[in-house]
């Protein structure tokens, strides 16, 4: 589970902004979150599979 209260400011302000489903997922996954740009890559991944 990422460190979901070690995260910037920025990062926190992303993930605020992504569905539900995609929180949970990003929380269950496991992803090491070291920066907004691992965020959004980890988001996207399971963005674009959710989607199939």
């Amino acid at each position: 589970m990422p460190d979901m209260f070690n995260l910037t400011p920025e990062m926190k302000e992303y993930f605020n902004t992504l569905p539900q489903s995609v929180k949970t997922d990003i929380m269950l996954s496991g992803a090491k979150l070291n920066s907004l740009d691992d965020l959004k890559a980890v988001a996207e991944d399971l963005t674009k599979y959710e989607q199939k």
